[in-house]
């Protein structure tokens, strides 16, 4: 073999597996896709937290005023925010009882009561 062949066959079949290795690797055929559609609400009225306090740190969210039956069987989560808006303790999910109009989430990490702002309450399902 002519060295110039040589190299020419040598250049291909490093080509040839430089692109092997760049090939794109398909680990899930999970197709994604876009759009709105309406969500209807369990509880059109709102809900009314109260606070649970230890030590000066809050360790739970009580959400009351649920609508029930409408929200029982969802699942609960609370979100605690300072004065920033920023989450400082999440809690849940929690499943609502059927029939209950109050669930208590407890909540990590337990943040000191003068740092809580807000909530936001999250009902998913059912």
């Amino acid at each position: 073999m002519k060295p110039t062949v040589f190299w020419v066959v040598v250049v291909a079949a490093g080509v040839l597996a430089c692109s092997a290795l760049a090939a794109p690797v398909v680990l899930s055929s999970a197709k994604v896709g876009g759009g709105n559609t309406s969500v209807v609400a369990c509880d059109t009225d709102g809900f009314t937290p109260s606070y649970t306090t230890s030590r000066g740190n809050v360790t739970a969210v009580t959400v009351g005023g649920i609508a029930s039956p409408a929200c029982g069987g969802g699942s609960l989560r609370v979100t605690v925010t300072n004065t920033s808006g920023a989450s400082i303790a999440t809690g849940g999910p929690q499943t609502i009882p059927a029939g209950s109009t109050s669930v208590a989430v407890s909540l990590s990490p337990q943040p000191a009561a003068s740092q809580v702002a807000g909530v936001e309450i999250i009902v998913e399902g059912p």
